[in-house]
């Protein structure tokens, strides 16, 4: 703001008053020199007053929009942090299926929030806080110092591999904490992630099954008590190209996917999954892909319909047949904003009308997210209006490569069989 001259003043109303001032002093230039510091004295007086009205008036302003101010004041920054669903929202499947495990050993869901904790500090640009990431790591470490208490919940004939999980994850914390005092960034990310699979695998062991019970209204319907490795092999149909499959080093036929199906968070619909490809019924369908999604099983088993089932974040059961508001801060466990996450698709029907809050039980799709389709909050626009029941952990790179017309020409259950609960009909 430029400052007013001297002599002069800002105050609304002045202007035209100084002017006249300023006119009369031309028209007695003949008086004699002594009155020209009375002029001044009275112009410096009337600025005087001029600024005294603008700081009252500004004051008076300030006290009335206090409360206002107040009433809308924004949180706290850190604040801000944790309530954004960029923070309390996993970004890959691996993250995403580990905070799904139900947390039966609190020691070693310890030992998994301390390396959480490293993975979102190595976030932090330029300087890292080394020291803060070490001491996660040294706290990790002192947990596993306890086997006593790491073990604990490990059913019985699982000891041994518990054993050596548990000397791979203290061999692991040793590794990361010498990636962090070389200050390698890299390493300590590829080595927290190879450490928290087998805090993963761990917890799946300890995990005693479904901390929840199914409503009486679903209870005919197939469930899946734990985690279950689908795959599917789908061929190449009607063209000469060949999928790009970079574990087998060059272009291949077929293309072979791992799905992770997670009974923890959604029972009802990784069960039906889980059923579906144990009889069979997606061998010989062909997909329908586009640049969002990848369909497949429409119209195998119609009238058929599964509930629309999601496990909100911070709640011990799913909630059945109805969305998340995710706009209001409802988020799920297994969130559709991940690539490769595994959904049932919506149910429609041309015959009959289909109840709301239910999915089809035949058609599923494999959900292809980028930035491109989602919101301000790095969400999809669709999240928490589908159920997502597992994600594909092998073979992502193929996803993109499949085309309509690719056919699922053989599907299984690779292990994980034993979880699935079928019940008898009627």
């Amino acid at each position: 703001m430029r400052a007013p001259r001297r002599g002069t003043c800002c105050a609304a109303g002045e202007p035209n008053m100084l002017k006249g001032q300023h006119l009369q002093a031309e028209q007695e230039e003949s008086l004699s020199l002594s009155s020209a510091p009375q002029l001044e004295a009275r112009n410096l007086s009337v600025c005087t007053v001029g600024r005294q009205a603008l700081a009252a008036l500004l004051a008076t302003l300030q006290m009335a929009t206090a409360p206002m101010a107040a009433q809308v004041a924004l949180p706290l920054p850190a604040a801000a942090v944790l309530n954004s669903p960029n923070a309390r929202i996993a970004r890959s499947a691996d993250a995403a299926l580990r905070r799904a495990i139900p947390a039966f050993n609190p020691d070693v869901r310890e030992v998994q929030t301390k390396l959480e904790d490293v993975a979102f500090k190595l976030r932090i640009p330029q300087r890292k806080p080394w020291q803060a990431m070490a001491d996660d790591v040294g706290a990790a470490a002192g947990v596993m110092a306890r086997p006593e208490k790491v073990m604990y919940g490990v059913p019985k004939g699982s000891e041994e591999t518990a054993q050596a999980l548990n000397a791979s994850i203290s061999s692991g914390l040793r590794g990361v904490l010498g990636a962090i005092d070389a200050k390698d960034a890299d390493k300590v990310s590829r080595r927290v992630a190879d450490v928290l699979k087998d805090v993963a695998s761990l917890e799946i062991l300890q995990a005693p099954g479904l901390s929840f019970i199914i409503p009486d209204m679903f209870a005919s319907q197939p469930r899946l008590t734990g985690r279950a490795t689908v795959e599917f092999i789908v061929e190449r149909n009607g063209d000469d190209s060949a999928f790009v499959d970079q574990r087998g080093g060059g272009p291949v036929r077929q293309a072979r996917l791992g799905i992770t199906l997670d009974g923890y968070s959604a029972p009802l619909t990784a069960g039906n999954m889980a059923a579906n490809v144990q009889d069979g019924i997606y061998n010989g369908t062909k997909l329908n892909a586009s640049y969002a999604s990848v369909l497949a099983g429409a119209g195998k088993l119609p009238g058929k319909l599964v509930p629309l089932e999601i496990l909100p974040l911070g709640e011990f059961d799913p909630v059945y047949r109805s969305t998340l508001d995710v706009q209001s801060g409802e988020l799920p466990v297994l969130p559709l904003s991940i690539y490769g996450a595994v959904a049932m698709a919506h149910a429609s029907s041309d015959e009959a009308p289909i109840p709301d809050g239910y999915s089809a039980a035949d058609e599923f799709f494999i959900y292809k997210f980028s930035k491109e389709q989602a919101g301000l909050s790095g969400l999809a626009f669709d999240e928490g209006i589908f159920g997502v029941c597992g994600y594909v952990t092998e073979g992502l790179e193929l996803v993109p490569q499949l085309q309509s017309g690719d056919v699922i020409v053989s599907s299984r259950i690779v292990d994980g069989a034993e979880h699935l609960v079928r019940p008898s009909p009627g």
